[in-house]
């Protein structure tokens, strides 16, 4: 959906998609690995996936950026909305490889959906095989379910594990994402 939503970090902002990121979207989901849904090959069909998404009012996309000099660091989302019960999924999250963006990403999209949006519950949902991912939501905090749930993965039928936050556990998850983005944003103000 079309928004306005901006939210800054330490080092780092989420920002709203827009047409002229479709070239930096294509490009960097084609090279995102084996984790990520294919998603469009062409700029066209690229173009064409964000004219449906910006009609839909259930799904936030954001270009993750640098806050001092605006380079373009990744993507993520918040999508499947549901007002009445308060929740969404968080996903599409994919980080130039070369980024240290990942925490404060991570911590930003948080700060979206509970600080923002007042949601009660945001889940993700990660292929089982990507263990570095999901070791990174078991080192958050969140809570794992019980057994895998399955996804549409391009096009198969794939495990996945899903962990989920809820707005009382927020404080606590918020305080650990943000001492790790705060040590991450030292680094990379070091590293200019």
């Amino acid at each position: 959906m079309r928004h306005d939503i901006h939210i800054d970090g330490h080092v780092y902002r989420l920002r709203p998609v827009t047409e002229s990121d479709a070239a930096f979207i294509l490009d960097l989901r084609q090279r995102a690995g084996r984790y990520l849904n294919r998603g469009a090959s062409t700029l066209n069909a690229q173009i064409m996936w964000l004219q449906r998404y910006f009609e839909r009012h259930d799904d936030l996309y954001f270009v993750v950026e640098a806050k001092d000099d605006m380079r373009r660091q990744g993507l993520i989302g918040l999508y499947d909305l549901d007002r009445m019960s308060g929740t969404g999924q968080w996903g599409r999250w994919v980080v130039q490889p070369d980024s240290n963006a990942a925490v404060e990403s991570a911590l930003l999209i948080y700060r979206c959906a509970f600080e923002t949006l007042s949601l009660n519950r945001v889940f993700c949902r990660t292929l089982v095989d990507n263990g570095q991912v999901v070791a990174f939501h078991d080192s958050c905090g969140l809570k794992r379910a019980a057994a895998p749930v399955f996804i549409d993965h391009n096009g198969q039928c794939s495990a996945a594990v899903e962990h989920s936050l809820t707005r009382p556990d927020w404080p606590e998850v918020r305080g650990r994402l943000d001492r790790l983005a705060a040590r991450w944003a030292v680094t990379v103000r070091r590293g200019k």
